[in-house]
């Protein structure tokens, strides 16, 4: 754009008159509009991912020929944000490795909760869970999970995520 273009956009648009097709191409090229959901209580990524706590991972027993290098399951108890933000710096430390020494996790698979507001039980009338969450609360709740997922992601990794009827769209 010439300085005198530049000129006679900003007496346009002083003026409070309409700019042209060209002028809004120029200003908003098509190729680099980006549009996001905009919704209350809608959390920065960059705050979701300062704002969670880690917690340690216990450590449980090996299972099979999978004892060696230093590998173990470990069963984790507590909120599994939580627990992605401990995997998250364990990948950074580079201490989230596959075999081939790459970092980061190649498969996700989750089954979120669909919104039903409904309690489930488990054997023996146990609760299982709770799910109560809806509207934007719900969406929030997804949301700050997928975006720890995606941080913890190797550059060949995958996300699936298990939704029904309710939230398929």
């Amino acid at each position: 754009m010439t300085p005198e273009e530049k000129q006679e956009l900003i007496r346009l648009l002083q003026a409070g008159e309409e700019i042209s097709p060209e002028w809004a191409r120029v200003l908003f090229p098509p190729e680099k509009r980006e549009y996001e959901l905009v919704y209350h209580g809608k959390d920065r990524e960059e705050d979701i991912i300062a704002d969670t706590l880690a917690v340690p991972l216990q450590p449980v027993r090996t299972f099979g020929k999978n004892g060696g290098n230093g590998w173990q399951n470990m069963l984790i108890f507590g909120d599994n944000l939580q627990v992605m933000k401990t995997l998250l710096e364990m990948k950074k430390a580079g201490k989230l490795c596959n075999a081939d020494g790459t970092s980061g996790v190649r498969l996700v698979y989750i089954d979120p909760p669909f919104a039903t507001k409904q309690e489930f039980e488990g054997g023996q009338d146990q609760k299982a869970y709770r799910d109560k969450i809806i509207g934007v609360e719900f969406l929030e709740f997804l949301r700050s999970r997928l975006i720890f997922m995606r941080e913890l992601l190797a550059d060949n990794g995958h996300i699936f995520v298990h939704v029904d009827y309710r939230k398929g769209h």
